[in-house]
């Protein structure tokens, strides 16, 4: 039974987190909050190897735009390993009413 106590923690924890994102939480750049207008500067350091995309500078929409998709993200694994632990406890409840008929 640990299993699907460990899917269901995760998947409940997954859909808070992200329901927190799209109900409450403000764009951020380095820590700081954002508004309207703002521009989120890139702080390069180092050197970005081949197939690295190059950071760029974001705007508050796109910080928001980014942080909503997150909070689907997020809400929909949860949901999905809400949803597998389930079918585990169902199909291991079926499997041990099986075998109490059995005896």
């Amino acid at each position: 039974m640990l299993v699907p106590l460990v899917l269901l923690i995760a998947g409940v924890g997954l859909v808070l987190v992200g329901a927190n994102k799209l109900n409450g939480a403000e764009p951020t750049c380095y820590g700081r909050p954002m508004s309207p207008g703002d521009v989120c500067h890139v702080q390069v350091k180092g050197s970005f190897g081949d197939g690295m995309p190059e950071p760029h500078d974001t705007t508050y929409q796109e910080q928001l735009d980014s942080m909503t998709s997150g909070g689907w993200t997020a809400i929909g694994f949860g949901v999905v390993l809400l949803a597998l632990a389930a079918v585990i406890t169902i199909s291991w409840t079926v499997t041990a009413a099986r075998q109490d008929r059995e005896y």
